[in-house]
Order: structure tokens, then sequence, then C-alpha cells
């Protein structure tokens, strides 16, 4: 062997050393690679997924656990009822003039018939009845209150009680259309008044306001206006601009007849007043 290759065989053992040393170290790094994968792959299996929103359809599955139409029938405020319009009663028409011994001095009607209310003298004694009530000292009960009389049952007969003053008809007067009647009018303001009246029968005139009217110079009556309070006005069916042509049967064309009725008042005990209204003539009771 020469020099030059004892100097080739001496490089390539310092360059196997070398070479030996990075191979050894690539496999530890290698090694350790494959070591770490072997530990932590079990444990990244047992983590959580990273959380994701998830996307909802516009319909609604039919094995929800909200069942929407027992929802929509279940009525969580109620069924909705229509109102059924109210239906008016019929008049009782087939009701014969009652042989009671009572009066009505007067109705307070309503808008609404159930409320009407009739003022109906017995025994003396004047009383305020509504719908259902029995006539003190009978066995009638008031069936319905009109304008111009009462329908009663006695004992399962219906029979019409008259206003005071007018002529049994078999029909109903209709109730002018420009009849204004609270359905407010205080019955304890009507005694309190009436209790005035019977202290002194004059005082009726603070109530009814009476004023001389004529007709081609000729007098023909007093035109009718409510006084200082009109509760009693109103009651017995007058109107404001009523014109009064008799008072108990006198003419009220007669100048002297208010001097005669005046004179006798501490004398009566009523007033029937026939008045014209709109060309038709009236009956009107007062008690007094």
């Amino acid at each position: 062997m020469n020099i030059r290759g004892v100097i080739q065989l001496d490089s390539f053992v310092k360059n196997q050393d070398r070479l030996s040393s990075m191979a050894t170290v690539v496999l530890l790094g290698v090694s350790a690679w494959v070591a770490g994968a072997l530990i932590w792959k079990p444990i990244e299996s047992q983590s959580v997924a990273q959380w994701s929103p998830t996307l909802v359809s516009g319909s609604v599955s039919k094995d929800s656990g909200l069942n929407l139409a027992e929802l929509q029938n279940s009525h969580l405020f109620g069924r909705y009822q229509s109102q059924a319009p109210v239906a008016k009663k019929p008049v009782v028409t087939e009701a014969p003039k009652s042989r009671l011994s009572v009066i009505l001095v007067g109705v307070v009607t309503s808008t609404e018939p159930d409320k009407n209310l009739a003022v109906v003298a017995s025994r003396g004694q004047q009383a305020t009845y509504g719908i259902g009530e029995t006539l003190e000292g009978t066995r009638a009960k008031v069936v319905q209150v009109l304008y111009d009389r009462i329908i009663v049952d006695n004992s399962g007969r219906n029979e019409t009680v008259m206003l005071e003053g007018l002529k049994y008809t078999k029909d109903p007067q209709p109730q002018p259309k420009a009849k204004s009647v609270k359905a407010d009018v205080s019955v304890d303001k009507l005694e309190e008044i009436r209790a005035v009246i019977r202290k002194d029968a004059k005082q009726i005139f603070q109530y009814v306001r009476m004023s001389q009217i004529k007709r081609d110079g000729d007098v023909i009556g007093y035109r009718l206006t409510p006084g200082k309070e009109k509760e009693l006005f109103e009651s017995v069916g007058l109107q404001s601009g009523d014109i009064a042509t008799q008072i108990n049967g006198q003419d009220l064309s007669n100048p002297a007849a208010m001097g005669e009725i005046f004179k006798n008042m501490s004398q009566l005990t009523e007033l029937n007043l026939t008045v014209e209204r709109d060309g038709q003539p009236y009956e009107i009771y007062i008690e007094l």
C-alpha cells in the first residue's frame, strides 16, 4: 500500500465516524417522534370536538316534541264567541183593560225597555215598580212598561193598566220621536217634588211653566216648558213646547178658566191635561 492509499483510508475512517453520529441523531429523532405519537394519540381521541351551530330548516319535523296543532287548538286565551244581536221582546197586545183598583200615575222610560219604571198608586199609596215586580195589594206582576200603559200578569192573564186620563186602546200608542226622557230620572227626586206639591198644590207651576199662546188673536191654550227641575215634567210624559188646551175638563181658550183653576187648586188632587203636540191631542195625568 502506497502513501496515497493510507491517506484515503484514514479519511474514510474519520468520515465514517461522522456519518455514524449523524445517523444516530436521526434515528433518535425518529424514535422520539414515534414514541410521542404513540403516547398522545389516545389523549387526542378523548378531547371534545369543536362546537358548531346546527342549521335549522324552515319546516318543523313531524317527530318534534312541540305539537303546534295541539297548541293552536288549546285556546289559551279562551274561545272567541261573536255577540248575538239582542232580540227585542214583542209587545203584548192581547191584554184587555184591567179591573184592578190601581192608578198608573206615570212612567219613566229608558233606552233599555227592561229598565222602564212605572209609578202606580194603590190604596192611597204611590210606589215605583220595575219589570217583574208585584203591585202592592195585588197579585199582579208588571210584565211590560210602555209609553202609555203597563201590562201586568194577573193570575196568569195579561191585562192592561192605562196611564190615567187615557182611553183604553188595544194597540199601544207609539212613543213620539221627539220625546226626551233620561234613563237616570231619580225616583227619590220625584218623591221629593211630589211631597212639596202635596203641601201646596200651586207649587206644581214651579215645575211646569205655562205661558199663554194665541193664534189669530185668540187664546188657544198655554205652552208648557220645564220649570226649575224637569224630573216631574219628563216623568209624566210632557214635552217642552206642548200646548195645554184643557185642564180637568176646563177649556183654556176661555181666559177666565185659569182663574178658576187657581182658585180651586188647594182642593184638587190631580190634574188631567189635554195637550196638543204635532197637531195630535194627548192626555197627561199628574197626581198632586
